[in-house]
């Protein structure tokens, strides 16, 4: 079988605008070597470290002097100038990390994954204080975050000037990162007194849309009285067009998996021999129908996502010294996100409707257990036609103090408050056509079929509206923390003890609401309030390289016209279990100590936390403790070489989610899952090795050995086919969906009550332990020419299958700079990994591992004016999800879709 062919071309004014940069020597910020001699606290003799300032070379080499210098195993990821991180999105640099790799949303890094870790296990601080940040998304994607994983897409890369990586844990770290904690840190005045102005201008060409989007960013700053007061403000503003389409079928399943069967296959005509035993254990040829044990696309469809977003960051941040061994700073980050996503999918409805179908010809695969080619009559297929209208807003304010003592103790105060506030009201609109044949076929493309209906499917005389989907939804987050440190240098060596203290105060208030106000029917489908897909998105299926065989243009609503013909937009409470308010308080202490004994460093401490949970839709209130022991071992073998050692125990808190214990149902597709208040946090302990050669002047090569052993693991197990307990029936039948003759009415809901009918996931701790392990070899190496080179591979391997779990990952990139231009391309790998658990029969949901490839590039025009050329995903990577079937083997397309590739002009100056 042949499969879709990987689009490499660009159209004509990208492939000149990437010759011209390259030929002409665009260049990243050209970086003068300087030596500088710096103090090593491993001894009293002094080392020479060159050190490159400015540019991408520069970040590189100050990035590489903290990780060398550093007591734990940390990589640090440096700004290249004001408001010029390496990337344009906080993600993708994190993803040149070793170890680490990235989720994406609408082509852009949304989460991390840290040595096979997922989300909800890194953690992330902002200017020293843990901090919550909730976007939403596509369905297909996640879909509001509630839980505790960080959405980098809330911020643009321009504000921050270092990211740390910490990779090991050391007891002055708060709790929670057990795969990683990353510390984010904003622009500082003082870091660079005196007047400097930097403002850049961006422009971003979508080769996939078509369209054209403007970022610009600016920063100011200034010391005063001898440089003892500095303030600084910088403004990031930035517009971003996506259009994302494809082909799916959420997911593929089988007639029994939910005790269905097809209406009539007396007459079928089968290609193929079924093996119906491989997806089906239960079955029994005297009385079961093979075809029931088939896997078959749920709901085949064609997708059309358009996102509108812009993206506003406001940044002040004051310090002053109003006495020689005293610092007082204030940094004050807002942002806000807003997201407009208007999606058009046209699907046959198979999932639940099996008893209304009739298979005339089916073609099985050649292990006869899915169909690969169908013709069916009795299909009523369906257009969606959503708007997703979100709000996302940011905002924390530090205080932070720090007072020199004396020569040896010094003291720092910290206290904060950051908020995170999703706002997103979901309207989808309906069209659902007569019942009439359907053919698709994978025969020629496991990801892109051929489909066809028995009429016109743009033709509205075939289409009547039914049950439209109404939701609301806001998730409001606080994060308070206070913090004190005291340290104590007590030897000659700079060996260093540290005690400290923090409190923190977290809150979720999550609200959901599908209960619409006011509701009207709406006039029936017609040319004033629908249209054809074609005249709101043009050219449909060019990117994807659509075969001639699917359809390309389709009935879809006016959603803005449905809109006013329901009157939606008020929304009731809902007083279902949906909404809660969680609020966990945490008390930590600790001691922690770096101690210099000739080659060797030893960072040793312990902190010990107690938290209390409580939450108002369960009543739940519980305290629990935790002591977190931490060792990092350094050993310098000689001036250019060090081996590192590290074992720590660590604790992960379950998602105030799963602490509330709600009842959530998707009655269309049969699901429920129900949160356990009753679920613990998880324990790690993890070990790593590992050594680091620094061979030449901002050259290295380190090797790592890493290991994390699990306890009392969340897990989610799901059964499928099962009939719900009355109480959780009782909570989904409230739902507006089952409301016959509202507006909200639709027929395709599943009965709550039907018996063998639903799937139902709850969370528990698992009682078995999982292993990960895993090693990374990273290397970088630059000539005296300016070339350099920077690659870094991971393998992980692990017990059980872990979300987010890639067994391989690879970086390989490659940059020329000197003191005019230069341009760096890099190419991000990883393998195929698991995005869900069961669900419709499968065993898994996976993502095919994508490859990246990103170019950039600028020009010194002279010493205030820099211009910048940036391709994003250079070969139009497509994103592919895909699901298991039952027992694991299976790999049948559940998302394939593009978003394109994204040209950015810019230029910079600064004074």
């Amino acid at each position: 079988m042949e499969t879709n062919q990987k689009n490499f071309k660009l159209n004509r004014l990208l492939t000149c605008m990437l010759l011209s940069s390259t030929i002409s020597g665009a260049a990243y910020a050209a970086g003068q070597n300087t030596a500088t001699t710096q103090e090593n606290k491993q001894g009293a003799d002094e080392i020479e470290v060159i050190e490159v300032t400015g540019g991408f070379r520069g970040s590189l080499s100050r990035g590489l002097f903290e990780k060398r210098n550093a007591t734990n195993s940390k990589d640090t990821i440096m700004s290249e100038d004001v408001g010029k991180m390496p990337d344009l999105n906080l993600a993708e640099s994190l993803q040149r990390v070793p170890g680490v790799a990235i989720t994406r949303e609408g082509g852009e890094g949304r989460n991390i994954t840290v040595r096979g870790m997922g989300a909800t296990y890194s953690q992330v601080t902002l200017n020293g204080m843990q901090i919550p940040a909730s976007t939403g998304g596509l369905d297909s994607s996640g879909g509001v975050n509630r839980g505790r994983s960080f959405d980098f897409n809330m911020f643009g890369s321009e504000l921050f000037g270092q990211m740390d990586i910490n990779k090991t844990y050391t007891a002055s770290l708060e709790e929670g990162g057990v795969a990683s904690t990353v510390s984010l840190h904003t622009l500082r005045p003082l870091e660079n007194p005196g007047f400097h102005a930097t403002g850049s201008l961006q422009s971003s060409y979508n080769v996939q849309n078509g369209d054209t989007n403007p970022r610009i960013n600016g920063f100011v700053s200034n010391s005063f009285l001898d440089d003892t007061v500095g303030v600084l403000v910088g403004v990031s503003t930035s517009e971003r067009s996506v259009k994302q389409e494809g082909f799916g079928t959420v997911r593929w399943t089988g007639a029994h998996v939910k005790n269905e069967h097809w209406a009539d296959t007396s007459a079928t005509t089968i290609n193929g021999t079924p093996q119906p035993q491989l997806n089906n254990p239960d079955f029994n040829a005297a009385t079961d129908d093979p075809l029931d044990s088939m896997w078959v696309p749920r709901l085949p469809r064609t997708d059309s996502f358009n996102q509108e977003q812009s993206r506003d960051s406001f940044l002040i941040s004051l310090q002053a010294l109003p006495m020689e061994d005293l610092e007082l700073g204030l940094n004050i980050l807002d942002s806000k996100r807003d997201a407009d996503v208007e999606s058009y999918n046209f699907f046959a409805q198979v999932r639940s409707k099996f008893g209304s179908i009739t298979p005339q010809s089916v073609t099985l695969d050649p292990s006869g257990r899915y169909i690969q080619a169908g013709t069916f009559s009795g299909v009523e297929p369906r257009s969606e036609s959503r708007g997703q209208y979100a709000t996302s807003e940011f905002n924390q304010t530090v205080f932070n103090a720090d007072y020199q003592l004396n020569d040896t103790i010094a003291l720092s105060f910290m206290v904060g408050k950051a908020t995170s506030e999703h706002h997103e009201e979901q309207y989808r609109y309906n069209l659902t056509g007569n019942a009439t044949t359907f053919s698709y076929d994978f025969t020629g493309n496991d990801n892109l079929p051929t489909m066809d209906y028995g009429y016109d499917i743009t033709d509205v005389s075939n289409f009547a509206w039914t049950g439209p989907h109404h939701r609301s939804d806001t998730v409001i987050r606080e994060n308070e923390t206070v913090r004190a440190d005291i340290e104590w240098e007590f030897n000659d060596e700079g060996s260093v003890l540290r005690a400290g203290y923090t409190s923190n105060t977290r809150s979720i208030d999550s609200t959901h609401t599908r209960k619409a106000d006011g509701l009207t029917d709406p006039n029936p489908a017609s040319t004033s309030n629908t249209n054809n897909l074609g005249s709101v998105v043009s050219d449909f299926g060019d990117s994807i390289g659509a075969p001639s065989g699917m359809f390309t243009d389709w009935l879809v609503a006016d959603i803005n016209v449905a809109r006013s013909e329901y009157n939606a937009g008020k929304f009731l409470p809902d007083t279902r279990s949906g909404n809660y308010v969680v609020t966990e308080e945490t008390e930590g202490f600790y001691i922690d100590a770096d101690y210099f004994l000739g080659p060797v460093i030893i960072n040793a401490g312990v902190r010990y936390v107690e938290t209390t949970v409580s939450g108002n839709a369960s009543d739940l209130e519980e305290t629990y403790d935790n002591t977190l022991p931490a060792l990092n071992l350094t050993y310098n073998v000689n001036e250019d070489i060090l081996v590192r050692a590290a074992w720590s125990e660590n604790v992960v808190r379950p998602n105030p989610q799963s602490l509330t214990g709600e009842v959530n149902g998707t009655p269309i597709n049969a699901s429920a899952s129900v949160a356990n208040p009753g679920v613990g946090p998880e324990t790690v302990t993890s070990f790593d090795l590992s050594a680091e050669w620094y061979f030449a002047d901002e050259s290295y090569v380190a090797v790592v050995y890493f290991q994390k052993e699990i306890t009392d693991a969340i897990t989610s197990n799901t059964a499928a086919g099962v009939t719900l307990p009355k109480e959780y029936a009782d909570i989904i039948a409230t739902d507006p969906i089952y409301n016959v003759g509202s507006p909200s009415y639709d027929p395709s809901a599943v009965d709550p009550y039907k018996a063998n009918a639903w799937d139902l996931t709850t969370s528990t701790n698992s009682t078995e332990t999982d292993d990960i392990d895993g090693f990374e070899i990273a290397a970088r190496y630059i000539t005296e020419m300016g070339v350099g080179f920077d690659a870094n591979y991971t393998r992980i391997s692990s017990d059980n299958i872990v979300q987010g779990l890639s067994e391989n990952a690879y970086n390989l990139g490659v940059f020329y700079e000197n003191d005019t231009f230069g341009a760096r391309l890099f190419v991000n790998a990883r393998d195929d990994y698991q995005t869900g658990g069961p669900k419709d029969g499968n065993e898994s949901q996976n993502n095919t591992g994508p490859t990246r490839v990103d170019f950039a590039s600028s020009y010194i025009f002279n010493e205030n004016v820099t211009f910048t050329v940036d391709v994003i995903n250079l070969t139009n990577e497509e994103e592919r999800n895909f699901t298991t079937g039952p027992t694991g083997d299976m790999n049948l397309i559940r998302e394939f879709n593009t978003t394109g590739t994204e040209l950015v002009l810019g230029v910079r100056a600064s004074f």
